[in-house]
């Protein structure tokens, strides 16, 4: 009788196992199910401003000398990989006569033979201030440019900030 109850008790600890186990197991994949579906319902971020005006358009050709960017700030990160990475920090200031809606900056970092290593885009403007940036305004802007791999601060001649896209109101 005793070995009976025993076998009875196993049985019931290993059917406890194996529910537990299929709940985890349910449990983990409607987990994943949930980050995937959150994931993938988040809005796309385009890497350019949309329906702003580019370098070569007369709307662009004809504001850009009004929309001025000044330097501040050039600070060095290293980064986890053993790498490094420089932030821009600068000002625009809108000298034109109109609201801007939208702003594209392009930072890029210019090597020895001044020619671009890396470059990368930011978009202050709807992203960092939702509204617009009124005529004789400025904004305090910031782009961090990494460097690419078996490239040292030594081999880097400057870091610059370029208007590459403008969106009126």
């Amino acid at each position: 009788m005793f070995e009976n109850e025993v076998e009875t008790e196993k049985s019931v600890e290993r059917s406890r196992s194996r529910a537990i186990l299929w709940i985890g197991t349910a449990g983990v994949l409607v987990l994943t199910v949930i980050i995937v579906l959150f994931a993938k319902s988040r809005p796309y971020e385009a890497a350019a401003l949309e329906g702003g005006a580019r370098a070569g358009s007369a709307e662009f050709e004809t504001y850009k000398d009004k929309v001025e960017i000044e330097v501040t700030d050039k600070i060095t990160h290293p980064n986890l990989i053993g790498m490094f990475q420089i932030d821009v920090k600068a000002k625009v200031h809108n000298r034109s006569e109109r609201p801007i809606t939208g702003l594209e900056i392009i930072g890029k970092m210019i090597a020895l033979d001044d020619k671009v290593i890396s470059q990368r885009v930011s978009i202050p403007i709807p992203r960092g201030r939702q509204e617009p940036l009124k005529p004789g305004e400025s904004v305090p802007v910031s782009v961090k440019v990494d460097a690419p791999g078996k490239i040292t601060e030594d081999d880097v001649k400057d870091v610059v900030i370029e208007l590459s896209a403008l969106r009126f109101q």
